[in-house]
C-alpha cells in the first residue's frame, strides 16, 4: 500500500491491516491533501479523527497510532483526548482560560480539582503553583484526557524545560506533576500516575551564593518596607544584617534569652550551628 499512496484517486481508503485506519484524499487547487484518519464509534456514533498528513506521517507512523488509539478505546478513554493538540497560551491569572476545556477526565479538570481541592487549602502561596502548571503543564497538553499521558510524554516535558534553562524550575514542576497525579489516584479519577521518576529531571539544585552590595544595603536600610514583601520580613532582615547571625538562629530565639537592659542576646548550643553557644551584643 506505502508504494500506492501518492498515486491515489480521491476518496476514502482503508487500510486492510489496520482496523480503523484511513486515507483521505481529497483534491485541492495546487494539488491534492492526503489524510490518516482514524475511524471509531464513541458513546454509538461513528467519528473521524485526523491522526496526520502524508507524507509527513509515514504509513508505518499511522499505523502505530492507530493501534494505540485502538487501545485507548478499548480502555474506555475517548481517542479524540489522547493525541497531543496544538499548543495554547493559557494566562495564570485568568482561571477561565484552564476551564474552558476542562471536561471530565481531562487534564484540566484534574488540575481544577487539585487546585480547589488541595493546593490552595493547604498553601500559602497557591498561585505559584498556578503559575507553574498553567505555563508548563496545560500549554503543552490542552484539552488532553489525564489517563492518556504517558511516562515518556512528562519525561520529554520536563527535558523540553530543561533545555530551555531552567532547571530548578523542571524539578518544581515534576514534583507539583507528581502530586497531581497522585492527587487524581485519591480522587479515583485515574487509575495509574504517569509520574515514574527515578531522579531530579534538573538534577542536584546548588544553593544560591549571593551577597548584598553595599549599595543595596544601603537601599534596604532606607527604606525596608519598600525592599520587602511582608512586615515581619523586613524586621528579620533587619535583625540578621545588623547582628550577622543566622537566619536558624532567629528562628530559634526565644525572649528569655534576650536582655534588653544588658543588650544582649544568648544563642545556647542547642540552637547554634556548630552546637557552640554565644552571646550577641545588641546595639
Amino acid at each position: 500500500m506505502a508504494n500506492h499512496l501518492p498515486t491515489l484517486a480521491p476518496g476514502d481508503h482503508t487500510d486492510p491491516s489496520t482496523e480503523g485506519l484511513q486515507f483521505r484524499v481529497r483534491e485541492k487547487r495546487g494539488g491534492a491533501s492526503r489524510t490518516w484518519l482514524f475511524r471509531f464509534t464513541w458513546r454509538g456514533e461513528w467519528v473521524r479523527q485526523t491522526i496526520g498528513h502524508f507524507p509527513g506521517t509515514t504509513l508505518v507512523e499511522a499505523r502505530e497510532t492507530a493501534q494505540s488509539l485502538r487501545k485507548k478505546l478499548s480502555q474506555g478513554i475517548d481517542p479524540r483526548r489522547a493525541l497531543p493538540r496544538r499548543r495554547a497560551k493559557l494566562s495564570p491569572q485568568s482561571p477561565s482560560s484552564a476551564t474552558s476545556a476542562c471536561t471530565p477526565n481531562t487534564i484540566e479538570h484534574l488540575y481544577n480539582e487539585f487546585m480547589e481541592r488541595h493546593v490552595r487549602p493547604t498553601r500559602k502561596r497557591p498561585e505559584y503553583a498556578a503559575e507553574l502548571l498553567t505555563k508548563n503543564v496545560l500549554s503543552e497538553w490542552p484539552g488532553r484526557g489525564a489517563r492518556s499521558i504517558t511516562p515518556r510524554e512528562v519525561i520529554e516535558l520536563l527535558d523540553k524545560i530543561v533545555a530551555r534553562g531552567s532547571r530548578v524550575v523542571a524539578n518544581r514542576v515534576a514534583s507539583l506533576l507528581s502530586q497531581m497525579f497522585r492527587f487524581g489516584i485519591h480522587r479515583s479519577l485515574l487509575m495509574t500516575s504517569p509520574v515514574q521518576l527515578l531522579y531530579r529531571p534538573g538534577g542536584k539544585e546548588k544553593p544560591r551564593e549571593r551577597s548584598l552590595t553595599d549599595e543595596e544595603i544601603a537601599i534596604f536600610l532606607a527604606d525596608p518596607r519598600a525592599c520587602t514583601r511582608f512586615e515581619r520580613l523586613e524586621h528579620v532582615i533587619l535583625i540578621l544584617l545588623l547582628t550577622g547571625q543566622r537566619r536558624g538562629e532567629l528562628t530559634a530565639a526565644r525572649w528569655r534569652n534576650v536582655d534588653l537592659e544588658a543588650g544582649t542576646w544568648r544563642i545556647p548550643d542547642e540552637d547554634a550551628k556548630a552546637g557552640k553557644g554565644h552571646v550577641v551584643p545588641l546595639s
